[in-house]
């Protein structure tokens, strides 16, 4: 960051284009300023590579959002000017929500000038702070998708920002230079002051906290310092990158995740006593940057089951790894995915449109009956994060989507089995999973309430090996 003795501090975040692979010819340059401090206009200058006729934005928006729930993200865009090479102004006709279509086909690179403006959000609430933008005097987070025009020849990008003295950019992108998909489907952000970053190797997860969170920015450093750590060591990660939560005021339960960045709003001011909530969701959200963003299923709906359920499991070990929840709330919530569990009624690979608790909860518990097991069969020197990272492996960092013969061969790797009978009677089937063996197996009682909830609690015949399974589990 360099500052300049000019009013305006201009913070340069040139983002190398190291081991991207779009050709120099690929890539754009983005100057974004931000037009006094109202935080509610935004003017970008761009240089973006152009083989054709179209200029395009993100189509994907929030319905509640009547700015651009017709016109598309485009609705936001004022004065948008197009220059080619030559210099010669390139006339612009809107396409809907889309885009725009040039008057006459450029090839090489194409100079755009616009302004991005936020104003009407702001006087209307902010509608859907979490998938599109929301500000107060110190701060203007907004969704990618808003702010930059892009064309189909574009690859890597680099981008600058013109900002006020005292304020900063905060993006899920400072290491390497974003590709179109990073640049547009994640939030960012322009804050008076500095976000929290928490570290654990080369992951960086910075947070921008809103309103009553401020008041909770000890806490949430401590439980998130810890849940940060606990996920990367999970996942062995040994690379770079950054991501970035946003904590917004409003109370309602809520979130939005992208590909390295999510958004959360809760009902309750956050606070030591509800951190097992907060806490859990902010670190279910951060691991789908792992298992879900980047492992991705060949089908979506037959993968669900794995990719919500381990994503669940691994931030409940986070948090209990971490010392942020106890042993005993780690016993009720797998108590708690029991009684949800028992609530499916198709299998867990065929859940059709139904996305909830159920389906959470039981792929929450296959994950732990699978690691029950893989530790039972390997005397605890590995678990079920191992079954995760063979398959980042094998699919090559998520480069190819993984089926079923993909989990089993990583399964079958790690500690062989018959794993796809498994398959076909507690996952493909709706036999209902052996829970009670692998509850004994860590020396653990799963009991049935009249109620019909289940609670789970320590086998005072448990084994010293069943402890010992126990205590490897919780990472304790």
């Amino acid at each position: 960051m360099t500052l300049t003795p000019a009013r305006t501090a201009i913070l340069l975040f040139i983002l190398s284009a190291a081991h991207v692979d779009a050709s120099a010819e690929a890539s754009a340059t983005y100057d974004v300023k931000m037009l006094g401090t109202a935080t509610q206009r935004i003017a970008v200058t761009a240089t973006v590579p152009s083989d054709g006729t179209q200029l395009a934005m993100a189509t994907s928006r929030p319905g509640d959002v009547p700015e651009v729930a017709e016109a598309g993200w485009p609705g936001l865009i004022k004065n948008l000017k197009a220059t080619d090479a030559a210099g010669e102004t390139v006339a612009t006709t809107p396409a809907g929500a889309k885009g725009w279509t040039l008057a006459r086909t450029v090839t090489g690179p194409l100079k755009l000038e616009y302004e991005v403006d936020y104003a009407p959000l702001a006087a209307g609430g902010w509608p859907a702070p979490r998938e599109c933008a929301f500000g107060d005097a110190d701060h203007l987070i907004v969704i990618g998708r808003s702010l930059f025009i892009t064309t189909p020849a574009q690859g890597a990008s680099d981008v600058r920002f013109s900002l006020p003295s005292g304020w900063q950019a905060v993006t899920p992108w400072d290491a390497t230079a974003p590709s179109t998909e990073e640049l547009t489907e994640n939030l960012m952000g322009f804050m008076r002051g500095s976000p929290e970053v928490l570290k654990a190797g080369g992951f960086r997860m910075k947070v921008v906290l809103f309103g009553h969170w401020q008041t909770a920015r000890a806490e949430v450093r401590r439980a998130l310092g810890d849940v940060v750590k606990r996920l990367v060591a999970f996942i062995e990660f040994d690379g770079r990158a950054d991501y970035l939560v946003v904590l917004l005021p409003q109370k309602e339960n809520g979130g939005e995740s992208f590909p390295a960045s999510f958004a959360m709003t809760t009902e309750a001011a956050p606070s030591k006593a509800s951190v097992a909530l907060w806490a859990n969701m902010i670190a279910h959200e951060a691991f789908h940057r792992w298992n879900g963003w980047e492992l991705r299923g060949s089908d979506y709906a037959s993968s669900q089951w794995f990719q919500e359920g381990f994503t669940e499991y691994a931030a409940n070990l986070a948090l209990v790894s971490g010392g942020i929840t106890s042993p005993e709330q780690f016993y009720n919530k797998l108590a708690l995915h029991v009684t949800n569990y028992r609530q499916i009624a198709t299998p867990l690979d065929a859940p059709g449109t139904h996305k909830g608790p159920p389906l959470y909860g039981g792929g929450a518990l296959v994950a732990f009956t699978w690691d029950t097991m893989i530790r039972e069969a390997t005397k605890n020197a590995h678990g079920v994060g191992e079954l995760l990272r063979k398959l980042l492996e094998n699919t090559q960092n998520g480069k190819r989507p993984y089926a079923w013969a993909d989990i089993q061969a990583a399964l079958e790797s790690i500690a062989p089995g018959d794993w796809a009978e498994f398959h076909r009677r507690y996952i493909h089937g709706t036999e209902p999973l052996p829970l009670d063996d692998a509850f004994v197996r860590v020396g653990l009682l799963l009991q049935k309430r009249g109620d019909g909830s289940f609670i789970v609690t320590l086998d005072p015949a448990a084994s010293a090996d069943a402890k010992a399974r126990r205590r490897a589990v919780m990472g304790r």
